[in-house]
Parts: C-alpha cells; sequence; structure tokens
C-alpha cells in the first residue's frame, strides 16, 4: 500500500501534514516539534496512520527537518 504525505502548514512548534492512500479519504496529522509527538487530528490511530507516524518520526529525528512531501510504502 502506497501512503502519501503533503505538509500543509509549518510554524516553529508544529507542522500539519495530509496524508492518504491510494483512492483513501484525506487525512491530518501534527508533528508538536517541542514534544516530539505526532497526532492524528480525528483521533483515529489505526494501522495507516501509525506506519505514517512511525516513517515521519524516523525523518524528524534524524534530521530535526520536517520533510515537505513523501510518498511511502507501508
Amino acid at each position: 500500500m502506497l501512503v502519501y504525505l503533503h505538509k500543509e502548514e509549518e510554524t516553529a512548534t508544529q507542522v500539519r501534514y495530509r496524508f492518504h492512500t491510494d483512492g483513501g479519504v484525506d487525512r491530518f496529522l501534527v508533528l508538536d516539534k517541542q514534544n516530539e509527538s505526532i497526532q492524528p487530528d480525528d483521533g483515529n490511530s489505526d494501522g495507516v496512520f501509525r506506519a505514517v507516524a512511525g516513517k515521519l518520526a524516523k525523518a524528524w529525528m534524524s534530521t530535526r527537518v520536517a520533510p515537505d512531501r513523501d510518498r511511502k510504502s507501508t
């Protein structure tokens, strides 16, 4: 399954992303830079969210730069 991640907005303290699978509904998550946490906007921590959050967390922890967009296989 491919999951697409797109940066929507970034501030000094957080980054809001839109993510979706092929043909899936757009969902959103927030990376909190200060707490180093990632939360889904809709409260649904399903497998798709966990896969995206895990890959985003890995990128964030290694570079401290929020990626602009990504396409990941899960």
